[in-house]
């Protein structure tokens, strides 16, 4: 019971967790929309931020906090199209996967929207100086960019042009972007997951 109890205890410590943001997706509503929904999370370091699309053209782009709408030449999911008749919580939807690697203030930008200045802005760790308010008080301050566009085509072809696209690597981050359809990504978590507690089973088995 002992060693049962010890395993239950540091089987967080095998994976992180994961965070689900919807892009192109109000926070507000729950339907499809302006902005990310959550467009504010606190991950902490191992843990994993699902990027998940919805209709329209929408990119998910790291920037700074004094210039929200202007990349800063680290992580770019590059422009994903979901149809137009795909519902919000539609199964399939493709999604690009960042892993944190630090609670330092990550900042985020959907740039294919050309929304920006509206608040489609995303704060990962935002800090007591640097605010999740502050952020978007920025953004709608700056100049107004242009929409990205980007040629429709399946969910399956948005998936495999992300893989494609998505570069660069977020500081505070680890790894480049995983891209795949939601189907596809909760299987390999979910090995992942299996393996991780696996291997802590087994080194505190290995003590009784």
């Amino acid at each position: 019971m002992k060693s049962i109890a010890l395993v239950a205890l540091f089987l967080p410590l095998a994976f992180g967790a994961e965070y689900l943001v919807g892009v192109g997706k109000d926070e507000t509503t729950g339907k499809k929309g302006l902005g990310f929904d959550p467009s504010s999370i606190h991950p902490l370091s191992g843990d994993v931020i699902n990027f998940e699309f919805r209709s329209g053209s929408h990119s998910v782009v790291q920037s700074s906090y004094e210039n929200p709408c202007t990349s800063n030449g680290g992580f770019n999911s590059g422009v994903i199209t979901v149809a137009d008749d795909l519902a919000v919580d539609a199964s399939g939807l493709p999604s690009v996967k960042l892993t944190v690697n630090s609670t330092e203030p990550l900042w985020f930008f959907d740039e294919a929207g050309g929304l920006c200045n509206q608040g489609a802005v995303l704060s990962v760790n935002p800090s007591q100086t640097q605010t999740a308010a502050g952020f978007k008080e920025n953004a709608a301050k700056a100049p107004a960019t242009p929409a990205t566009s980007a040629t429709p085509s399946t969910t399956e072809d948005h998936s495999s042009h992300a893989s494609e696209s998505a570069t660069g690597t977020a500081p505070g981050s680890s790894g480049a972007a995983q891209t795949s359809p939601a189907s596809n990504a909760a299987t390999k978590d979910g090995a992942i997951q299996f393996a991780g507690i696996a291997a802590v089973m087994a080194m505190f088995m290995g003590f009784f």
